[in-house]
């Protein structure tokens, strides 16, 4: 964003497309966690992608109110999901906890990169605070799920020669 006579001006094209790319991307995230959600037998594991989608969902909401204060529509979601419960426990998971994590992992990691560059573009101290604080609630995240993977056995030792 730019300053023009000390007064915040609009954003500019790379800084919308940033936004409206992550929208897109955590859209995904959310669907994906769904079906995690389905697949998942350790109930530690659901709460934390419970966690995770409710993180997105917030981050969502506030990009899209950057996005609408510019005039610009925000990515919309094809499918309307149901909200989680932790009440949905399928029988026979198809995808094993051990994947659901890894990959969780890698999705936890790229939204704390995502909001730390979007911390980084931030100029108004509104957006600046709420970017640090779910900086932090992804952060705080990784760490639960990788306390989880390691007391459950998840995370393998690198090889040794």
């Amino acid at each position: 964003m730019e300053l023009i006579n000390g007064n915040l001006a609009t954003l500019r094209f790379k800084e919308i497309f940033k936004l409206w790319t992550q929208i897109g991307v955590n859209n995904g995230y959310i669907a994906s966690n769904h079906a995690f959600f389905k697949h998942a037998v350790d109930k530690k594991l659901k709460a934390i992608i419970v966690d995770f989608v409710q993180c997105l969902k917030e981050e969502n909401r506030q990009l899209t109110v950057l996005l609408k204060e510019n005039g610009v529509l925000a990515p919309s979601t094809s499918i309307d999901y149901s909200k989680l419960r932790m009440g949905n426990i399928r029988g026979k998971a198809a995808i094993n906890d051990t994947e659901i994590s890894t990959i969780l992992s890698m999705n936890i990691a790229s939204s704390v990169i995502s909001v730390s560059q979007a911390l980084e573009m931030s100029v108004k101290k509104k957006h600046t605070a709420k970017y640090g604080e779910l900086h932090m609630r992804y952060a705080i995240l990784g760490a639960k799920l990788i306390r989880l993977s390691n007391d459950k056995g998840w995370l393998l030792a690198p090889a040794t020669i």
